[in-house]
């Protein structure tokens, strides 16, 4: 599947890496690491020797014991601008694949529901992944009213070390973009039922049989999970005339987050973590001449649940369902400029563990 979130958090689709270590006594849902697009002639169009940017070492920076979640990163209004911030969204700016996807290939604006709402976003520093970051923060005591948790985790893992050739380090110094959500108190009125059976299904780490040639495959339901994303503000970024062919090619374009990806549940949450630690190395060096960036860029980003025919490695599968369409915006969030450099490490205490 070639498609692409958007440049600047992923720069370009990741193939197969590293998994995430085990470090929780908690309830951890495996995902099954399967093959992806290499995109190499993507990233080189960022592969200039003078916009790398400067690495440093997070030893430095003070360690923040069970921070509250979102104490770190302010809200802003959506109708404001002030870079260093988040703000809320309504999900209709995302576009999804429509109620007759199977037959037109169009895609529509998203309905104006979500399964979840942002509640804060913070940023943490670390000499390592912070694999399952839940434990180390105080998250909020909410208790659930329906079948799905309450609070939705995503921790997406970027790497702030060089890349090597041959992925030799996939466990370095770091940053955690930390989103959090709550879940709607209205979604099961709001939301078709066959996309909360879905959300349900991703949450308990549910497999499905997909049909295929020359035999049928038994695969994760998360294997459905999909980023969504826009650039805002792309006449910000003073883009190369390469980079902005890029752009225009891949904003918007969404994208499956498998392989790089990995599940945990814990008490009324439940948490995804992206890891791009795991990049290939085309992918990782592609963003690493656009680190320096994000503290400028407005990005819109969503997720949702993969409704229409899909790709298991070089196969196709028709394994989904025309009745799981339209597809629905499972949370979304509008992320306002980050400067990594104005962020603290996040200590990992002995009882979270």
């Amino acid at each position: 599947m070639k498609s692409l979130m958007t440049v600047l958090i992923t720069t370009v689709l990741p193939t197969a890496g590293a998994s995430a270590s085990d470090m929780t006594s908690d309830k951890r849902v495996a995902s099954t690491r399967l093959p992806h697009f290499d995109p190499r002639g993507m990233a080189t169009c960022f592969m200039t020797s003078d916009t790398l940017p400067v690495l440093f070492s997070v030893s430095s920076k003070p360690l923040l014991q069970r921070p509250i979640p979102g104490s770190h990163v302010p809200f802003c209004p959506i109708q404001k601008k002030m870079l260093e911030s988040w703000s809320d969204i309504d999900p209709y700016p995302f576009k999804v694949q429509g109620m007759n996807y199977l037959k037109d290939k169009k895609k529509d604006f998203a309905s104006n529901y979500s399964a979840y709402y942002p509640f804060g976003v913070d940023v943490y520093l670390s000499p390592r992944k912070l694999d399952h970051i839940a434990r180390f923060v105080k998250l909020p005591i909410v208790t659930s009213s329906g079948n799905l948790p309450s609070m939705l985790v995503v921790n997406v893992q970027i790497p702030l070390y060089p890349a090597t050739l041959f992925q030799g380090e996939t466990n370095g110094e770091g940053m955690s973009i930390v989103l959090y959500f709550k879940l709607s108190e209205s979604y099961s009125k709001e939301l078709p039922l066959h996309f909360q059976e879905q959300i349900r299904k991703l949450m308990d780490g549910e497999v499905e049989k997909v049909k295929g040639f020359p035999v049928d495959t038994i695969a994760p339901f998360q294997e459905r999970l999909k980023i969504l994303g826009r650039v805002v503000n792309v006449e910000d970024l003073h883009l190369s005339a390469a980079e902005r062919k890029l752009m225009h090619a891949y904003n918007e374009k969404p994208l499956l987050s498998r392989p790089q990806h990995e599940f945990y549940s814990g008490e009324n949450y439940f948490e995804i973590d992206v890891d791009m630690h795991s990049f290939s190395y085309i992918s990782r060096k592609g963003f690493e001449a656009f680190l320096d960036r994000l503290k400028i860029c407005v990005l819109y980003v969503g997720l949702t649940i993969q409704a229409s025919s899909s790709f298991y490695g070089a196969q196709k599968f028709q394994g989904n369902k025309a009745e799981e369409l339209p597809e629905q915006i499972l949370c979304c969030i509008r992320i306002n400029g980050i400067d990594y450099l104005n962020y603290q490490q996040l200590g990992l205490t002995q009882d979270s563990l």
